[in-house]
């Protein structure tokens, strides 16, 4: 080593300085300094020298052309090559969204900042005035091809572009210990393999993949940086979800071997759980109102076929049918205001009319099953079909929108007025069989006074062998009797359509004296139609009051944004 410093401080101007720290073993310039001694070219064609020595190197282009000069530097040759050592490649990534989480292609999206660094010894100024200038320098983005970079690419990649907005979005750094980092950004479509068996209540794990394309580990090695107070992976903090939240993350490595060879690979893993809100409101509450919407069917008369059966056909189809710096930046805040016109037409107006329709079935007759039953499960399935609509045309998003309040509450309206006429069949079957109940007491009393007032008329005279049947038979003589009698009567009065023969003398029969018969009590008050009467005034007094509070709350609302 002594050798080497005496032959390349005796080559270099007086004036210029060499770093002893170049020199030393394993720094990476000491291989380009071996390199140049060895092979005696230490004067002109190494890199360093011929920076110390030129002195027509006035301006920064001068520098970097002879720094990147074909004839010195040769792009096709990786790093440390003549050394038969693999050059080693730190990766970061910084993860700005993730979006469009596909299940059904199992692919998501993500836009991330990908930085790539190694050394290279061609690449070396130190020891130079350019690095007493310059520590390091930043290149413009088209010389990314007269530079060696690494063949990494992304595994499990479906489609992919590097962001060109307004200019392509690269980062090319050379320190000037011939260290270069590489940093782009990435609009990836990235594959996920999921696994769906307690969808929606699943958590999954997607993974970003990077390998080298051709490079096999004894050329090309990839480790995820491990500086202190350096993570290797980094998420935007502002990082926002439609149906996930990103709970963890790690870095692995995963070095992959295949028919060519063993290839250099490292992965991210995301671990993704799923927000159970979204389906809580749009998927699971729902479904659970129409089922409980057949079981109403249960509650209705079984002698009303059309009603019960529309109310279950209709349960059935909808139920199926369903880089590490400070960098300027400049900010600009647009505050939009919504035209609220087009919804209010649209939207509120249409489900507004609709859950009044739905309070007309409360003045319609308790006994018109079919036309209860009809105008309550349309209106029903009117709100879900235009609420689904509605949710189809916004972003999966797991908090409560003002929409999802207004059309949860129509729902909620809707259906319970179809719950309400299951109340008022219920309690309308119950009255007539009480009047039913009371009208066969009445009779089967009024009988059993006639037959006493015979057993007592007859007990003087009355054989024991007599039986309550013979009474019975008495009374139906009686009945005949007095059918034989009007009959005559009739014919009396009507000469054309008596014979000529005289009637035969009528028998003269004593009637009993009708049956004491209890006072009629008072009919029982129509309790269906009362509590139809009371829901005609509280459901209309209801829903005002909702919208007075929904509109004085949503109008005045004001949404906070932190802009960072």
């Amino acid at each position: 080593m002594l050798g080497i410093n005496n032959q390349v401080a005796s080559s270099v101007s007086p004036t210029v300085t060499i770093e002893t720290a170049d020199l030393e073993d394993g720094h990476p310039n000491h291989q380009l300094w071996k390199k140049l001694t060895d092979t005696g070219r230490y004067s002109f064609p190494g890199r360093a020298n011929l920076l110390r020595n030129d002195a027509s190197i006035n301006t920064v282009e001068d520098f970097l052309d002879t720094l990147i000069n074909s004839s010195h530097y040769d792009r096709r040759i990786r790093p440390f090559f003549d050394q038969s050592k693999p050059c080693n490649v730190t990766m970061t990534i910084h993860i700005n969204t993730i979006s469009a989480i596909n299940e059904v292609n199992m692919d998501y999206n993500t836009d991330l900042i990908f930085r790539q660094s190694w050394y290279d010894p061609r690449l070396n100024y130190s020891g130079t005035e350019w690095a007493k200038r310059s520590p390091e320098i930043t290149l413009h983005y088209s010389l990314i091809d007269r530079i060696w970079v690494p063949d990494s690419f992304f595994r499990n990649a479906k489609e992919g572009k590097r962001s060109d907005i307004t200019v392509p979005n690269r980062l090319i750094r050379v320190h000037r210990d011939g260290k270069v980092l590489y940093s782009q950004r990435l609009l990836l479509k990235l594959d996920c393999q999921m696994k769906l068996q307690k969808f929606p209540l699943d958590n999954q794990t997607c993974v970003v993949n990077i390998g080298s394309y051709a490079f096999a580990t004894k050329d090309l090695v990839f480790y995820w940086d491990e500086t202190p107070n350096v993570s290797a992976i980094r998420v935007n903090e502002d990082l926002e979800m439609p149906d996930f939240v990103l709970s963890n993350f790690e870095s692995r490595y995963c070095n992959r071997t295949t028919a060519t060879g063993t290839f250099a690979c490292i992965e991210v893993h995301l671990a993704l759980q799923r927000n159970i809100n979204l389906y809580l409101q749009q998927l699971y509450l729902p479904s659970t109102l129409i089922v409980a919407l057949s079981f109403i069917a249960f509650w209705i008369d079984y002698k009303s076929h059309p009603a019960r059966t529309l109310l279950s056909l209709l349960s059935i189809v909808t139920i199926t049918t369903k880089a590490e710096g400070s960098f300027t930046c400049l900010l600009v805040v647009l505050h939009l205001k919504r035209l609220f016109g087009y919804y209010l037409v649209q939207v509120y107006i249409p489900s507004m009319l609709i859950v009044i329709l739905s309070f007309v079935s409360f003045w319609i007759d308790h006994k018109s099953v079919p036309a209860r039953i009809s105008v309550g499960l349309l209106t029903v399935l009117t709100v879900t079909t235009q609420s689904s609509g509605i949710r189809s045309q916004l972003p999966r998003v797991s908090y409560i929108k003002a929409i999802d309040v207004w059309m949860s509450a129509c729902l909620v309206f809707v259906f319970a007025g179809l719950l309400e006429y299951a109340l008022v069949n219920v309690i309308a079957r119950k009255n007539e069989l009480r009047q039913q109940v009371r009208f066969s007491r009445e009779v089967i009393g009024n009988r059993l006074a006639q037959v006493h007032f015979y057993k007592k008329d007859d007990t003087h005279h009355q054989t024991p062998a007599e039986t309550t049947e013979t009474l019975m038979h008495k009374m139906s003589v009686v009945e005949k009797n007095l059918t034989g009698a009007n009959t005559a009567s009739s014919l009396v009065h009507n000469p054309s359509l008596s014979n000529t023969s005289a009637p035969a003398p009528i028998p003269q029969v004593i009637l009993p004296p009708p049956a004491p018969v209890q006072k009629t009590a008072k009919p029982v008050r129509d309790t269906a139609q009362l509590v139809d009467l009371i829901s005609a005034v509280l459901f209309p007094v209801a829903f005002i009051v909702f919208n007075i509070i929904y509109w004085m709350v949503y109008l005045n609302m004001h949404v906070e944004y932190i802009l960072k």
